[in-house]
């Protein structure tokens, strides 16, 4: 079966989601053909320019997106049942690939985008969306919702409630779970059930997204007061630069064990996972499905507020208890410190990440992929 995967580099979830599907196609059809396309940023320069524009506000001024979010709403009123921005590119990639499914992990490549690829392709063509939202709500995109779709992926209850609420024939919305890369997968099946490891200091991993946006600094000169009782990993995704500052660093303050890292594939982030005792990451859907699904206990960055989108994290973790987030970095140290003089709501935190524990529907993904749903 040929594949095509429309997926955009603005944030992270859109990308892991459309990597990790082509994974598991490679081996549920070794036969096949999978492409991945990101359609946004290789169509046209108005997008692609919209897609830096987005990374960029996030990592510098994540405020700006509570007017960005509302303007991009809009966006679908530019395409009715079609594509203007990056229209010819899209034709001659369906007429070279002639793809017979199409899916699209990011809410701006599902309204016009579905039309027009089934009045090139036909009406054999199908297409699923595939959505990476936790839950809905404000910050739940429209674009997400395109009723050309044959099917609505949703990765909880929650969204898919959204999705109906907007109109999307309940009888095509499927909760299947999430979806990973397998080797996160097996690294998190191999490590299930074992007990936590009190050899080392507590780890805290200070997360960041691809693009490596990051606080670290901030964070680091917070945590020195806690130098001796916990160690420090901090990523800095694919931006050398932000990790030569922290080896600066580093070399400054040796009194704080720290280690800073690039860009982890799927099992490196998996091991990460498992071995924090703690993570500090923007509310981003990528990171907090991951952190739920492998049972770590994460603690949201929320500085210079919390974007529309990210709200839909927050949104699904405080109905469970475990919404807990952090606005200047004293609430950091100041939390931490907190846990280890007395653990005991630290252990609820990591009793409840159990409990809520998020798990991939394999059977009922691959027979809505392959068809046989």
């Amino acid at each position: 079966m040929r594949v095509l995967i429309l997926t955009s580099s603005g944030g992270t979830a859109h990308d892991a989601a459309a990597y990790s599907i082509k994974s598991w196609l490679e081996l549920w059809d070794p036969e096949g053909q999978v492409k991945v396309e990101h359609l946004l940023e290789e169509a046209s320069f108005i997008m692609r320019t919209s897609v830096s524009l987005y990374n960029w506000i996030q990592r510098y001024w994540p405020w700006l997106h509570k007017v960005y979010w509302r303007l991009v709403e809009f966006e679908d009123l530019v395409k009715p049942g079609t594509v203007l921005f990056g229209r010819n590119y899209l034709i001659r990639l369906l007429r070279q690939f002639r793809p017979e499914l199409i899916i699209s992990t990011h809410p701006h490549i599902n309204r016009g985008h579905f039309d027009l690829s089934k009045r090139v392709i036909g009406g054999s063509l199908r297409c699923i969306t595939c959505c990476t939202e936790l839950d809905g709500g404000f910050g739940f995109s429209r674009n997400w919702v395109s009723l050309t779709a044959n099917n609505f992926w949703s990765i909880t209850s929650e969204a898919a409630v959204e999705v109906e609420k907007r109109g999307f024939p309940k009888n095509r919305i499927k909760v299947l779970g999430p979806l990973f890369e397998p080797s996160f997968e097996n690294l998190l099946q191999k490590t299930q059930g074992e007990s936590e490891s009190f050899q080392e200091l507590p780890l805290v991993v200070l997360g960041s997204g691809a693009n490596g946006s990051n606080n670290h600094i901030d964070l680091l000169n917070a945590l020195l007061p806690l130098s001796g009782r916990i160690r420090v990993i901090a990523l800095c995704g694919k931006r050398e630069s932000a990790k030569s500052k922290l080896h600066e660093w580093s070399e400054q303050n040796s009194e704080l064990s720290l280690e800073a890292l690039g860009f982890q594939n799927p099992e490196q982030m998996a091991k990460l996972y498992k071995e924090a005792w703690a993570m500090v990451a923007r509310p981003g859907a990528r990171t907090a499905t991951e952190a739920i699904a492998s049972e770590c206990v994460l603690i949201f960055n929320a500085f210079g507020s919390t974007m529309p989108q990210e709200l839909l994290a927050r949104r699904y973790f405080a109905s469970r208890g475990i919404d807990i987030a952090i606005q200047n970095p004293n609430n950091l140290v100041n939390l931490l410190a907190s846990w280890l003089k007395d653990p005991k709501d630290y252990s609820r935190l990591k009793e409840a990440y159990k409990k809520n524990r998020l798990e991939s529907n394999h059977d009922e993904i691959k027979k809505l992929i392959l068809g046989s749903a």
